[in-house]
């Protein structure tokens, strides 16, 4: 897999972002679906069951022949979706590489057990990909980014937890806690240079990839450090806060009442998990961070088609989110 890029599919806008992007620039690209947003009994991305999500992948690979996206799975573990039964883990599998999935990322960071339960169960979640599909992809790491530095005492429980899974996989990606964390609009986190040279350096002798969570928000500066060093980066929740942003900003210039709408984000309450400096009672940052889990709502598709007797705001979707695109691809 020679991606460097991973993005989340928050909307059909966003993700024939990346297909059109992919397709014109001759770039492979990831798309990088977590169990919330597109499992095999559905996600808040469109009501889509894993199967609904491939139909209209496919119909993008024949809209953009050259296109060259990856479909990987971005924590498939117990936990993430609020069902910590292993059976729904392994449904998401099962239907993963049914539908032709590229990658599956093993997190069992929610597992509830010790370490070496936890790795167990994981090691059980590997082969059952395996035996569905010897060839798939694999990405590893149970640790979630927390946007803490790691220190470089930590590099041989990384080591050991690599060579684990290398007795019976072999993995493309290890994610790594690098210190970045996105909280709001914001990249809150400190890239912990130092220590993830070294863990790099130990993933490469092992024919392991390190890849990088929570990389929203970063500059051209920020993302050329990482060069040589981190193999891939995933973001998502930006992406989200452009589309919402976008569609508000136009609803502002039109004269779109989209009141409506921002109760719905509101009292839906994903925000919470996004707050870091502000208070709940800034109601419009509230929605600007979470506005993406309601993308399908009644209210939000009435404000697009009041939007759309104004100019295509899909287009200029598609178009927003490729201009973050390649501000990542130009740095790496």
């Amino acid at each position: 897999m020679d991606s460097k890029l991973g993005l989340g599919p928050m909307s059909t806008e966003i993700i024939e972002a990346v297909f059109r992007y992919s397709h014109f620039h001759r770039k492979q690209l990831m798309m990088i679906p977590s169990k919330n947003q597109i499992d095999h009994e559905g996600g808040y991305v469109n009501s889509w069951t894993t199967k609904q999500f491939m139909d209209f992948v496919k119909d993008l690979r024949t809209k953009y022949e050259f296109a060259n996206v990856k479909v990987c799975r971005d924590h498939c573990g117990p936990g993430f979706n609020g069902n910590f039964d292993l059976e729904d883990t392994y449904a998401s599998i099962r239907s993963d590489v049914e539908n032709g999935f590229d990658l599956i990322h093993i997190d069992f960071a929610h597992f509830k057990g010790s370490m070496d339960e936890r790795l167990e169960a994981s090691r059980k979640a590997v082969e059952l990909c395996l035996s569905l599909n010897p060839s798939i992809a694999l990405e590893i790491g149970t640790d979630e980014n927390l946007g803490v530095n790691v220190t470089t005492n930590e590099l041989a429980n990384i080591e050991k937890e690599v060579d684990f899974f290398l007795q019976f996989c072999k993995p493309e990606f290890y994610v790594v806690q690098t210190g970045s964390l996105v909280k709001e609009m914001n990249q809150v986190g400190s890239y912990n240079g130092e220590f993830i040279e070294r863990v790099a350096e130990a993933l490469h002798a092992k024919g392991v990839k390190l890849k990088e969570h929570n990389a929203d928000y970063l500059t051209s500066e920020e993302i050329e450090k990482r060069k040589g060093i981190v193999d891939a980066l995933n973001i998502a929740p930006q992406l989200g806060v452009i589309q919402t942003s976008l569609v508000i900003t136009k609803c502002l210039q039109y004269g779109v009442d989209f009141s409506k709408y921002l109760d719905v984000v509101y009292n839906g309450r994903k925000w919470e998990k996004w707050l870091h400096t502000n208070e709940a009672s800034n109601k419009m940052l509230c929605c600007l961070v979470a506005g993406h889990y309601h993308f399908c709502t009644p209210e939000f598709k009435e404000i697009i088609e009041k939007l759309k007797q104004s100019e295509d705001i899909n287009e200029k979707i598609i178009e927003s989110i490729m201009e973050v695109i390649e501000h990542y691809e130009s740095c790496q």
